[in-house]
Order: C-alpha cells, then sequence, then structure tokens
C-alpha cells in the first residue's frame, strides 16, 4: 500500500490518497479492474475487485485529512445516504419513523440492552432508543456531525471504531446504516464490531450495494466490453461497493454468523449523478423490471439488511 500526494485542478491542498495492491478483506493480491472509476479534486479513484473473494473496492482512496474533508457539514445536509434522503441528517421528524421501526426491530428479539451505533451521525437512532430504556453510546468521525449529537446530551466517541478502544464484550447491538462503505478498513472494523459485541450479541447492518443491480451490473459489462470506464465526477465517499456474498464472507471471517440477509432496490425516480436523458430512460426501464424481481426472489437489490449474531462460544472459522 502506497501513500501520495494527488494535484489538485484547483487552488485546494492536494488530496492525499493511498494505492491498495491487496484486498484488505482477505489479503488476496489479484485484483481486475473493474469499468468504473470515480474523478474529484483531480485525482482518479478506480474501482477494481479482488479474484479471491469478490470484494469490490478503490483501488485509490484519499486518505487523513482529504478523507474528513468529504464529511463535513454540507454531506450532512445534501449527500447524506447516497444523496437520496430528501432532508438534512439534522433534522429529527425527517428520520423519526425509520428509528422507531429501527428500535421495534431490535426489541423484538428481546428487552432493551446495550446499543452502539457506528457512524451515529446527528445521533436520533441514539436519542430515541435512549428514551425508551436503552444504554447507549455512538461513534461518529465527522466532528460537525459528533459535535450534534453530544449537542443531544448522547455519549459519542469522535473517530473511527478502531480509535474508539471500547472494552470487550460491551454491547448487545452493534448498528451500522450506510456507514460500512466509509470506513478505511472493512475487515479491521468489523473485527472490532465483533470484539465488542458479546457473546449472542447481535450487528444489524444496512447499506447500499449499488452495483449488484441489474442497471450497474449491465453497465459495468457493456463498458467493459466496449474498452471504456463508466465516470462519476464527485466525491468518491464509497471506498468499498459491497455485493451480498463477499459481505457475507466477510462477517464469517471475523467470527460472525450471518442469521438474516434481505436486499431492496430503490424504486425508479431522480437518477442520482449527472446523466443524459437516454441514460436516465434506460435506467428507469431496468429499475422497473428490478423492483419486483427483487421483491419476489430477494435478488440483484441496490439496498441491503444483514442481521449477524456473535456466538455463545468461539467456532471453527
Amino acid at each position: 500500500m502506497a501513500v501520495s500526494g494527488s494535484a489538485s485542478t484547483s487552488s485546494e491542498a492536494p488530496l492525499a490518497t493511498r494505492t491498495l495492491d491487496r484486498c484488505l478483506a482477505c489479503g488476496g493480491a489479484r485484483l481486475a479492474p473493474l469499468a468504473l472509476r470515480y474523478e474529484h479534486g483531480g485525482a482518479r479513484f478506480p474501482l477494481v475487485q479482488c479474484r479471491a473473494c469478490g470484494m469490490r473496492f478503490l483501488a485509490v482512496q484519499p486518505v487523513g485529512a482529504s478523507l474528513a474533508a468529504l464529511y463535513d457539514e454540507p454531506y450532512f445536509e445534501a449527500d447524506y445516504r447516497c444523496g437520496r434522503a430528501a432532508a438534512s441528517s439534522f433534522e429529527e421528524s425527517a428520520f423519526a419513523a425509520e428509528n422507531r421501526a429501527l428500535v421495534d426491530a431490535f426489541e423484538a428479539l428481546g428487552p432493551p440492552g446495550r446499543l452502539l451505533d457506528v457512524g451515529c451521525a446527528s445521533g436520533w437512532l441514539l436519542r430515541h432508543a435512549a428514551a425508551r430504556g436503552w444504554r447507549v453510546y455512538g461513534v461518529e468521525p465527522s466532528p460537525t456531525a459528533a459535535s450534534f449529537a453530544r449537542s443531544l446530551g448522547l455519549e459519542v466517541f469522535g473517530g473511527e471504531l478502531t480509535a474508539a478502544a471500547l472494552p470487550d464484550a460491551s454491547f448487545d447491538w452493534v448498528y451500522m446504516g450506510d456507514v460500512l462503505e466509509h470506513v478505511p478498513d472493512c475487515r479491521a472494523t468489523v473485527h472490532e464490531v465483533a470484539r465488542v459485541l458479546a457473546p449472542g450479541g447481535r450487528l444489524y447492518l444496512r447499506g447500499p450495494i449499488t452495483t449488484h443491480s441489474i442497471a450497474r451490473s449491465l453497465a459495468l459489462a457493456l463498458y467493459r466490453a466496449a474498452g471504456r470506464e463508466i465516470v462519476l465526477r464527485e466525491p468518491p465517499y464509497h471506498l468499498w461497493e459491497f455485493t451480498p456474498r463477499p459481505l457475507v464472507r466477510l462477517l464469517h471471517a471475523t467470527g460472525l454468523e450471518v442469521i438474516a440477509l434481505s436486499q431492496s432496490k430503490i424504486p425508479p425516480g431522480r437518477a442520482h449523478g449527472r446523466k443524459s436523458p437516454s441514460q436516465r430512460l434506460a435506467l428507469a426501464l431496468l429499475d422497473a423490471i428490478n423492483v419486483p424481481l427483487t421483491r419476489a426472489f430477494n435478488v440483484r437489490g441496490d439496498r441491503l439488511m444483514l442481521m449477524a449474531r456473535k456466538p455463545e462460544s468461539p467456532v471453527a472459522r
């Protein structure tokens, strides 16, 4: 892994980046290029796939202050959740029903306990859970979001989970919503989740699996066949582009048992990013096929909900 500075096209400081020559999920060194890249700040961030485990990730990634700068206040106002959330993450009412449903789902499997929200953003889920008797703690790398969550009276560590130094087996539930795809090291983060979960504790994970959908899978294949690349001229928020099998494999490798996995498909609507009218039409038609297919057969979604459990006793990996 090499770390470097990339020249910017503006007067801003150069982006600090790293280049991965192997998969952090499994250690595999055979990486296949995929027909997609981000362009941002004068740097290119190509997508690759590990031939050993199937994990997809950016071979060049922003690091340090360059990575942190992506998650300043405007991100939580507009780009939060891939730009598909109409409201700011600082608005409690926008996510109240969703947070109630999440806590209901947790309590359907047991009474209120100890909840860790990794990437807690503005902290509204933790505040709602605390009002129902949960003992809550948050981890949030963004200083802006962490400060807002603390203003709600919540205990929040500012930084990555791997730096929080939480005690072993200290939580009954860990929630990660639209978070794991952003972290610098997905395996180290999941390993830390497994460590802080008590035996029998559960991980509830939600997030995008964008390249798994029909439209994006077809686009990757067609662009590759034509010798071209999909170019996304936007910040490289997603360092990891998960698909179901490599993600399940990653969780198993850290000792967690996957007990539920469901895919969903965002219905046709406003296309994210810059697209031509013909691209928007093609995307809408493919999505119209994709939505009922995913609902009927739990395949080819672009969103995923996964629940995993830490065994009561160690298991062979």
